[in-house]
C-alpha cells in the first residue's frame, strides 16, 4: 500500500487517498492545538490544490480561522506560523517524493514539526469525532501569500550575523543557476538571489508544478543543471526539492556535489561567524541525524564544536537542537536548520550560508570542497519486511561484540572501528534503508559484510 505515516508526516498516492483518514487526522490535529489561527500552504505539485481545498474546508468546520498562503515553501509556512504566533499550520506536500505522491506535514506553535503518527493512530481508531456530531459555521479565509513570502525573506536578515554575512555577498555579483523543479521555490528563491545582487539563470522555475525530472535533488537527476553551470560559466548551481526544505549544490566546474556536503559547508559558514562573535573558547553544539556523514565531525573539530546525533526526521533533530540550544541543525540529505531564523529545514537559509561562505573565504566552491574529507558512503535500499524485530535481533547478536556504540531509537545504528552503519525503515517510502560509511572502501566492505547477508536472504 502506497500510504506512509511517520514523524515526517503523511504521504500517499491518489489511489490510496482516503478522505475519511485525512479528515480524521485533521480533526485530531486541531483538537490537540491551542485555540487560534492556522496557516495552510502547498508545494505547487499538480493535483495538490484539491487536497488543499479539502483541508481548508475541514479546518473551517473546526472553528479555525485560516491564513491561506497558496504555493509557498514549507519553511515559509513555518516562518509565518512562528512570526505571527499562530496556533499551527499544515503544508500540503510530499516533499521529494515523485509526482504521483501527495502528503501532509503538520506544525504546531512556533512552526515546530509535529509527529503525524499520533494523529494517524487516532484517526484509524475512530477518534476525534466532530463535536456534537455536526459541522459548525465557517470562518472566513484570509489570503496571505505575498505577506508570507515577504516575511520569510525578512526573517533571513533579522539575525545580525546573518545580515552581516548577506552584506558580504552583495559586492560579489555571483552568477547562480537555479533548478527549483518548477515548484514552490520558483519565485521566492530568485527574489532572495536578486536581493543578494546575484546574476540569475533560471532553469526550472516557472511554478507550473510539472517536474522536469525526478524531484529528489540527487546528482543523477541534476545533469542538466550541471551542464547549464558549465555552459554559462556560473559560480554555482542550486537544486531545490518541491517544498524547498532541501538544497543540493553544483560547483563552478559543473560537478554535482554530494548532498551530504550541503550541511557541512553550511556548518562551516555558521561556525566561522559564531566563533568570530563569541571567541575561540565558545563550544557551539551542532545537531544532525544518525545517517549524516562524518564530514560534519571533521568540520566540528576544526572549530571546537560538538556534534550530537538524533534519529532521522526533522522533528527529532529540532527536539535535540532546542534541548541543547544548538546553533545549527540539519540532515545529510541537504536540509539546513538555523534556529536564529526558525526551527525548520530551509533551502533559502542554506543558500544564504553557502554564498556567504564563498564571499567570506574568497574561494571557489570546488576549492572549499577539496579541503573537506571525503569518506566512502554507500546507501542500499531493500523491500521492507512485514516485521523488522527478528532482523534487528539477529543483527544485534552479530554486531554487539564489535561495536563501540549501538543505538536502537531509530532502527539500528552502530559505530564499529573507524566507521558506522545505520539500518532503518524509511519515514517517507515503503523501503528499508541501509547506510554504511568509513574512511576507506575496504572498511566499508567489512561493515557491509556484517549486515548484507541478513538482508539479501530475505
Amino acid at each position: 500500500m502506497a500510504l506512509i505515516c511517520s514523524v515526517s508526516g503523511l504521504r500517499f498516492t491518489l489511489e490510496d487517498f482516503s478522505p475519511e483518514l485525512i479528515e480524521g487526522m485533521l480533526r485530531s490535529f486541531c483538537r490537540r492545538l491551542p485555540e487560534g489561527t492556522l496557516a495552510v500552504g502547498w508545494d505547487g505539485r499538480q493535483g495538490a490544490e484539491q487536497l488543499e481545498e479539502f483541508a481548508v474546508a475541514i479546518l473551517q468546520t473546526e472553528e479555525r480561522r485560516i491564513h491561506r498562503l497558496g504555493i509557498v515553501p514549507t519553511p515559509t509556512i513555518q516562518t509565518w506560523i512562528a512570526r505571527r504566533r499562530l496556533a499551527g499550520g499544515i503544508a500540503i506536500t510530499a516533499s521529494h517524493n515523485p509526482a504521483d505522491w501527495h502528503g501532509l506535514k503538520f506544525f504546531g506553535a512556533d512552526g515546530l514539526t509535529l509527529d503525524a503518527t499520533l494523529f494517524y493512530r487516532e484517526a484509524r481508531s475512530g477518534g476525534a469525532p466532530h463535536p456534537n456530531g455536526h459541522q459548525h459555521g465557517f470562518h472566513p479565509v484570509r489570503w496571505m501569500h505575498a505577506q508570507a513570502v515577504a516575511e520569510h525573506l525578512r526573517s533571513l536578515w533579522r539575525p545580525r550575523w546573518l545580515r552581516q554575512l548577506g552584506e558580504r555577498i552583495l559586492p560579489e555579483g555571483f552568477h547562480v543557476v537555479v533548478d527549483a523543479v518548477n515548484a514552490s521555490a520558483s519565485s521566492i528563491l530568485p527574489q532572495l538571489l536578486q536581493q543578494l545582487r546575484c546574476r540569475l539563470t533560471l532553469l526550472h522555475a516557472d511554478g507550473s508544478g510539472i517536474f522536469p525530472h525526478p524531484p529528489e535533488p540527487l546528482p543523477e537527476h541534476l545533469q542538466e543543471l550541471a551542464a547549464w553551470v558549465r555552459r554559462t560559466g556560473a559560480d554555482l548551481g542550486l537544486a531545490i526539492d518541491p517544498d524547498a526544505d532541501r538544497l543540493v549544490l553544483v560547483d563552478e566546474t559543473g560537478t554535482c556535489l554530494w548532498e551530504e556536503l550541503t550541511i557541512a559547508l553550511a556548518m562551516q559558514a555558521v561556525l566561522e561567524n559564531r566563533q568570530a562573535a563569541c571567541g575561540k573558547d565558545y563550544q557551539p553544539v551542532i545537531v544532525v541525524n544518525y545517517s549524516t556523514s562524518s564530514v560534519v565531525d571533521a568540520v566540528a573539530r576544526t572549530y571546537g564544536a560538538r556534534v550530537l546525533r538524533s534519529p532521522v526526521g526533522e522533528v527529532n533533530v529540532v527536539h535535540l537542537l532546542r534541548q541543547t540550544r544548538g546553533v545549527l541543525g540539519g540532515e545529510g540529505s541537504g536540509g539546513v536548520i538555523v534556529p536564529h531564523v526558525h526551527y525548520g529545514r530551509d533551502a533559502l537559509v542554506g543558500t544564504l550560508l553557502i554564498l556567504g561562505l564563498l564571499a567570506q573565504k574568497q574561494r571557489r566552491l570546488s576549492e572549499l570542497v577539496a579541503e573537506l574529507p571525503r569518506p566512502i558512503m554507500r546507501k542500499h535500499v531493500f523491500a521492507r519486511p512485514e516485521s523488522l524485530a527478528p532482523l534487528f535481533e539477529q543483527l544485534l547478536r552479530r554486531l554487539t561484540p564489535q561495536a563501540a556504540e549501538i543505538r536502537r531509537d531509530d532502527g539500528l545504528y552502530a559505530r564499529i572501528g573507524n566507521g558506522w552503519l545505520h539500518l532503518r525503515a524509511s519515514n517517507t517510502e515503503p523501503i528499508l534503508r541501509f547506510i554504511v560509511e568509513a574512511p576507506t572502501r575496504a572498511e566499508v566492505e567489512q561493515l557491509e559484510a556484517l549486515v548484507l547477508p541478513f538482508l539479501q536472504q530475505r
